[in-house]
């Protein structure tokens, strides 16, 4: 029988082809089963545990030999079919292009997939001369994909000799096929490939241009002429239209200016010139600009086509292109005359450029071809008016109106007032029915709004008291979906710690209706015993999944902030078990988390008429989301539905009933959110005095400074085979008092306890401060991207400790390394933008901000700039002391100064004459601040200040800064500057 014949050439190792020659397609249709189950056999491990000093090394070896496994691969390659043979090999076509194969095989044998495979795997094997030798054979038709993987690195002939790879570069292979030059090579100006970056690494014996080497191939074959040189130039123009990302583009680019062509070849070739100037990548645009300066003083140049594209490039992030198209513009006024108009028009639309000295290039060139009397071209310079820098208004003052006149028809937007947070706008939905309900707790876990958690609180324990036998099936794809997230060991940028909790609460919300509702909930039983079993089978989630099952008091949390929601995690369990339909006291009304005070109030006689203790931590948060200074008219009468004692003096005192002074502190946990909150020196004094207590880390209150600090590490020694130390010099910021420790506390157990059940004589109060504590890895922080926002929201009129974590542990420097301190950076400054309504945050929260202002994130800083724009529309930003912080981080270098004066020219110059005021306000405060010698970038923010300077009339140099600006008056880079600011 053939499978006994296959067996024994297999176990001797004997050569199988004559065999498989024989075979008729039948007996090859019939011999698949027997084959797979064959192969399986022979191509079978066994595992290897090794104990070695570094611990248990786990291996596998084959059982078979290499021979009987190539064996059993000729057999199943003759006999599989496409499906099979995609099914059995990783890569078939590696086998299909062997010379063993292509030898002994595909002369007799050649497969019908035998070029799918080979185009769609493409086989690191087959090279580019062996693809065309097969394309000639006829075996295959060779993609172009597989084509281009293939000709980039066929000018390189590598060969191993004496254990050493040696290459050498080999153009001539571009030669021996016709179809190379007449069509392949040209796919390389169509298509993406690795032209641009492949060689970078080799060592060639016969060639040391690097990454030029294709470069240098193209300018061998124009100047040889085996190239049409127009066609190469061309064709390198029309990449440009090609969608290549910034570095092949470039590349090309780099081809054009080594090929350098003629001021006739430029001309003859505008068209695929111009089509080039619309790339969104700078190096293309300029490489073009390059060539039209030296075009445009012809009279053959398309002038009236770069006139019409001009727009598109005075509009240009990139100031190289914005330069140069002014400068082309001015030629073509100096060439053609007739254009000189349309060349002033289209220049003015340069002047809306925050860079001053293109600004000043733009009105020159108005200057010098413009008309003053030119209606339309004044109207055009007058919608730039407010935009000016002063020495672009001297130069234009003929062609704008007077500054009276101007300042008449310009209304100044007035300061406003601070957005009312609980404005009917703002509300957050109430749901109330069942089917309500149950949508909202089926997105709740979506991460929708950043609210929802704290809502997903509240409804769950009133839709409990809903259900029924009739309905309570509803709840099952909710159900399904929670436990999926709760055994889901798969990452999700958009799922927090938060959410994986919130799946953990409604897991156990669903084990309290199963045991309710047996019957109803029988096939939920069954899926989720059913998905366990395949869990407790895996052999990686069969010691994990049983953690992810525990109830949620049980439940371990991933750092200390993540206590705060626990408990009150599990405060609504509580209520589900007991049928309590109360409201935290900490639920928001209004977004993101503010709490209107007449509700709270309600919920608190709520709590008393059903005799529920109230949780700490709830109540905290719940003062806390209070709105800074809003105090309803009926408060007072409000108050006194409040049976407690002390909680009606407590809530007196917060909306300035009361003064401090004249109240017994018998349970300094409650009194402690207000008087954070208010924020009065005197206040803060006497309460830490009183109770012998120190509220530094609540406030943030830390001594810092910014410089350069040693820092050593280890480092492997290949010579000398061992560690030893090597040291690094950082910019850093550093918090000099900061302790991480975390207060003592006794867990969940107290944190369940109600607040009259605490030793009145104690001084050591209970806060969330207590848990306000995250720990920082090596290369992330346990803080998850989306958690972090509901954090900041715990305490929205008081983030300064959080926030004070945050500069302490991801912003000691500048620079992000890893990719969820950037996304914390995000997502805690949108919050802070959002919750910003007063000018008295304490200097960690302000801190906060002015390293948001100087981060290496873009995103980032632009958020910082929104804040500190929207802050002083309202008039709730203080900035003396942003200054002031700025100017410290900037004495210690913490950030290259020039992405601070960019930030400034772009974002925050000219928002309003009200903002330069304040902008002035905040660089004054900034230089007295900085060393005493000028670092790096201060001309430019000199520039800005002498700008924000002659634009208001009553801003003056504070004594400090004209201190400061006389020692820099020594340093001749800045001098010229310094001269202009102190004699205005």
């Amino acid at each position: 029988m053939l499978t006994q014949q296959i067996e024994a050439i297999v176990e001797r190792e004997e050569d199988i082809i004559p065999l498989l020659k024989s075979l008729t397609p039948t007996q090859k249709r019939e011999l698949v089963p027997f084959l797979k189950t064959l192969r399986t056999r022979i191509f079978e491990r066994y595992d290897i545990h090794e104990k070695t000093k570094w611990g248990v090394s786990y291996s596998s070896k084959p059982v078979h030999s290499q021979a009987k496994m190539d064996i059993v691969d000729k057999a199943c390659y003759v006999c599989f079919n496409k499906t099979d043979t995609k099914k059995a090999f990783f890569q078939v076509s590696k086998l299909s292009v062997s010379d063993d194969y292509l030898e002994n095989i595909i002369p007799w044998y050649k497969p019908k997939w035998f070029g799918d495979f080979t185009n769609d795997e493409m086989p690191w094997d087959l090279t580019y001369e062996k693809l065309m030798d097969l394309y000639q054979k006829d075996l295959f038709e060779p993609s172009q994909a597989l084509i281009l993987a293939r000709l980039t690195n066929a000018i390189v002939e590598s060969s191993w000799k004496n254990n050493v790879n040696k290459s050498i570069y080999k153009p001539e292979v571009l030669l021996k096929h016709k179809d190379t030059l007449e069509q392949h090579i040209w796919l390389l100006f169509e298509e993406v490939s690795g032209i641009n970056n492949y060689y970078n690494y080799l060592h060639l014996d016969n060639y040391k241009g690097g990454n030029d080497i294709w470069i240098d191939t193209f300018i061998n074959l124009t100047e040889t002429q085996k190239l049409d040189r127009n066609r190469v130039l061309i064709a390198t123009l029309h990449t440009s239209t090609k969608g290549f990302n910034k570095t092949l583009s470039g590349w090309f680019f780099d081809l054009l200016l080594k090929l350098n062509p003629s001021i006739d070849e430029v001309l003859s070739l505008q068209d695929a010139f111009f089509s080039a100037i619309n790339s969104p990548h700078s190096k293309v645009v300029n490489t073009v600009l390059k060539y039209f300066k030296v075009a445009a003083s012809q009279k053959k140049f398309k002038h009236t086509v770069f006139i019409e594209n001009a727009s598109i490039l005075l509009n240009s992030e990139t100031k190289s292109v914005v330069t140069s198209t002014l400068m082309i513009l001015d030629k073509i006024a100096k060439t053609h005359k007739s254009s000189q108009n349309e060349v002033c028009k289209k220049a003015a639309e340069g002047l809306i450029n925050v860079d001053e000295k293109i600004q000043v290039r733009a009105a020159k060139l108005i200057e010098k071809y413009g008309k003053p009397k030119d209606d339309e071209l004044t109207n055009d310079i007058g919608m730039y008016a407010d935009n000016l820098f002063h020495n672009s208004k001297e130069i234009l003052k003929d062609f704008l109106i007077s500054e009276t006149e101007h300042e008449a028809e310009i209304e100044e937007p007035e300061i406003i007032e601070p957005t009312d947070v609980l404005d009917e706008s703002n509300a957050i939905e109430s749901y109330k029915t069942l089917d309500e309900l149950i949508f909202f707790v089926s997105q709740a876990i979506d991460n929708n709004e950043v609210y929802h958690i704290d809502l997903l609180l509240n409804y769950v324990p009133k839709l409990n008291v809903l259900l029924d036998q009739s309905n309570v099936a509803k709840l099952e794809p909710i159900f399904k979906r929670s436990l999926d997230l709760a055994l889901s060991y798969d990452w999700n940028s958009q799922i927090g710690n938060l959410e994986h909790e919130a799946a953990y609460y409604i897991n156990d919300f669903a084990e309290i209706l199963m045991k309710r509702f047996p019957v109803e909930l029988a096939s939920f039983k069954k899926k989720k015993q059913s998905k366990i079993q395949k869990l407790k089978e895996d052999k990686f989630y069969s010691k994990h999944h049983k953690e992810n099952l525990k109830v949620i008091e049980q439940q371990s949390i991933p750092d200390y902030i993540y206590q705060i929601h626990h408990a009150l995690f599990i405060q609504s369990k509580s209520f589900i078990q007991k049928n309590s339909t109360l409201d935290l006291l900490s639920k928001p009304t209004h977004a993101p988390c503010w709490i209107h005070p007449t509700t709270l109030i309600n919920r608190i006689v709520a709590f008393e008429k059903q005799n529920e203790t109230i949780m700490l931590y709830d109540f905290q948060i719940a003062i806390s989301r209070l709105p800074f200074n809003f105090i309803p008219k009926e408060i007072a009468d409000q108050i006194e539905l409040i049976s407690d004692f002390e909680l009606k003096q407590v809530l007196k005192y917060h909306f300035n009933l009361i003064e401090l002074k004249d109240v017994k502190l018998k349970q300094p946990e409650l009194w402690i959110q207000s008087v954070l909150i208010k924020n009065k020196t005197n206040e803060l004094d006497y309460f830490q005095n009183k109770l012998s207590t120190n509220l530094k880390k609540e406030i943030g209150s830390y001594t810092w400074d910014c410089k350069l600090r040693d820092h050593f590490y280890l480092e492997y020694d290949y010579p000398s085979k061992k560690q030893i130390k090597k040291k690094i010099v950082k910019k850093e910021l550093k918090f000099h008092d900061f302790n991480t420790k975390k207060k003592d506390s006794d867990s969940l157990i107290d944190n369940l306890k109600g607040i009259f059940k605490f030793n009145k004589n104690t001084v050591k109060i209970k806060s969330i401060y207590s848990f306000m504590y995250f720990k920082k890895q090596k290369y992330y922080t346990t803080i998850q991207p989306h958690d972090d926002i509901k954090f900041l929201y715990l305490s929205p009129n008081n983030p300064s400790m959080l926030l004070s974590q945050v500069v302490h542990y991801n912003l000691k420097e500048s620079t992000f390394w890893d990719e969820s301190s950037k996304k914390n950076m995000i997502n805690l400054l949108k919050g802070l933008h959002t919750i910003w309504n007063r000018k008295d945050y304490t200097e960690s929260t302000y801190l906060f901000l002015a390293t948001g202002l100087l981060c290496s994130d873009k995103v980032s800083r632009e958020l910082a700039a929104e804040t500190w724009i929207k802050a002083n529309y309202e008039a709730t930003m203080d900035n003396l002391l942003l200054g002031r912080l700025i100017g410290k981080l900037e004495a210690g270098e913490y950030a290259p100064l020039k992405r601070f004066t960019d930030l400034l020219t772009t974002n925050l110059f000219n928002i309003t004459k009200t903002h330069n005021t304040f902008l002035f306000q905040l660089l004054n405060a900034a230089i007295k601040e900085m060393g005493d010698t000028p670092i790096r970038g201060s001309k430019k923010l000199l520039e800005i200040y002498l700008e924000l300077k002659r634009s208001s009339n009553v801003s003056d140099i504070d004594n400090l800064t004209k201190d400061k600006l006389n020692k820099w008056h020594t340093v001749n880079s800045v001098k010229p500057v310094i001269k202009k600011l102190l004699d205005i």
